[in-house]
C-alpha cells in the first residue's frame, strides 16, 4: 500500500510530434503503511474457534498487513503486494513502486499505530480502519482510513486506502467502535448517481449544476481541478488537446454511519484522451518522463493519432443524510495505462 500516489498532478511530457516539450509541475502525495518483519499476512488469523470478528481481531489483520505489505513495498516486491491488496489499491500501489524504482528511491517502511476500527457485526466480509501512519525517516505522521476485504478464501486484503485532509482527522477519528454497514445500501442509489457525476466533473474544473452536492474542497477544486487546467493550458501551447471521459464507479463494500454523516470511498474509472488540434500536427507523444508513463512502466516515447490514458480516482466521503454538502476527506489518483488508437 505504501509510496508515492499523485493527487490532481497535470501529466508532464506529452508533446505533439515535432513540438516543443511540454514541461508540467507534478504534485504528489505521499501514502505509506507499516511493518518490520514480512509475514504472510493474509494468511486468516487463528482465533478461538466461535469468536465473533471484533476491533482486536481486525488490529491483528491490520498488524499482520503492515509487517507484508512494507516489506513488500519497500523491496518493489509486486508479487508479493498481490498477496496483500486488490484493485482499487493494488493499482496505486504497483505505480508508487514503478515512480520509486525510476526515481531510485526505494519507499519508506510503514507501521499503523493508534488504530480504531468501524467493523460489521458478526462475520463480514469488509472492515474500515483509521489510524496514524508512521513513516520510517519522517518526522510527520499523516491520518490514513483504509478498507480491507475478505476474499473467497478467507483472506483480508487491503482495497483502499486514503490519507484524510488535517481538518478531517476528528472526522475519520470518529469511526472508532461505531458497526460498518454495507457500503453500496448506506447512501440511496440516486444519491450516489449524482455524487458520482459531480465528484468526477469537479476533476476537470467543471460541474453537473449541482454545485452544492459535494462542498468545496481545496484539495478537490484547488489542487486537482488547477492542476487539470495548468495541464490543458499547457497542451493547448503545444497543439493538443485533452478530454476525460467517465468509464464508471464503485462504492466500497463497507461504510460506517457517524453523527455527522457516512463515511464511504467511491472510486472512478476515467479515461484522458489525448490529440493534436485541428490545426496541430498529426499525432501526439508521450515521453518516458511524464508522471503517468512512470506510473505505468513505460520506458519508451509513446506516439498516436490519439493516446489514452485510463486512470483510477479514489474519494473518501462525508455523505450528510440529504447528501448535499458532502465533503472530500481525501482522495487518490494515479494512472493504470498508456494506449495508442
Amino acid at each position: 500500500m505504501v509510496g508515492t500516489r499523485s493527487v490532481g498532478k497535470p501529466r508532464a511530457g506529452t508533446v505533439p510530434t515535432g513540438g516543443p516539450t511540454v514541461a508540467l509541475a507534478v504534485t504528489l502525495l505521499v501514502l505509506a503503511g507499516c511493518g518490520n518483519q514480512p509475514v504472510d499476512a493474509a494468511t486468516p488469523t487463528v482465533v478461538a474457534s466461535g469468536a465473533a470478528f471484533d476491533a482486536d481481531r481486525a488490529a491483528l489483520v491490520l498488524t499482520a498487513f503492515d509487517q507484508a505489505d512494507s516489506a513488500a513495498s519497500v523491496s518493489g516486491d509486486v508479487q508479493t503486494l498481490r498477496t496483500q491488496e486488490v484493485s482499487p489499491s493494488l493499482e496505486v500501489s504497483i505505480a508508487a513502486i514503478r515512480r520509486a524504482e525510476y526515481n531510485q528511491r526505494p519507499q519508506p517502511a510503514f507501521q499503523h499505530v493508534n488504530p480504531a476500527f468501524a467493523v460489521p457485526p458478526g462475520e463480514p466480509g469488509c472492515f474500515l480502519a483509521t489510524a496514524t501512519l508512521r513513516l520510517a525517516g519522517a518526522e510527520l505522521a499523516p491520518t490514513d482510513v483504509s478498507h480491507f476485504v475478505r476474499d473467497t478464501d478467507g483472506r483480508w486484503k487491503l482495497s483502499h486506502n486514503v490519507q484524510v485532509t488535517q481538518s478531517a482527522l476528528v472526522t475519520a477519528r470518529g469511526i472508532a467502535g461505531r458497526p460498518a454497514t454495507a457500503g453500496g445500501t448506506a447512501v440511496d442509489e440516486t444519491s450516489r448517481r449524482a455524487l458520482a457525476a459531480e465528484l468526477f466533473a469537479r476533476t476537470t474544473g467543471t460541474s453537473t449544476g449541482n454545485r452544492a452536492l459535494v462542498a468545496s474542497s481545496p484539495l478537490l477544486d484547488g489542487q486537482f481541478a488547477g492542476g487539470w487546467e495548468v495541464y490543458q493550458q499547457q497542451l493547448a501551447g503545444a497543439g493538443a488537446r485533452v478530454a476525460r471521459t467517465l468509464d464508471r464507479a464503485e462504492w466500497s463494500d463497507c461504510a460506517v454511519t457517524t453523527p455527522e454523516g457516512t463515511l464511504t470511498f467511491l472510486t472512478v474509472y476515467a479515461t484522458d484522451t489525448l490529440s493534436p488540434k485541428p490545426s496541430g500536427p498529426a499525432t501526439v507523444t508521450m515521453v518516458p518522463q511524464s508522471p503517468d508513463m512512470i506510473s505505468t512502466g513505460r520506458r519508451a516515447p509513446v506516439t498516436g493519432k490519439r493516446i489514452r490514458v485510463t486512470r483510477v480516482e479514489t474519494f473518501l466521503l462525508l455523505v450528510p443524510a440529504q447528501a448535499t454538502g458532502t465533503s472530500v476527506l481525501g482522495l487518490n489518483d494515479t494512472a493504470l495505462t498508456v494506449t495508442t488508437g
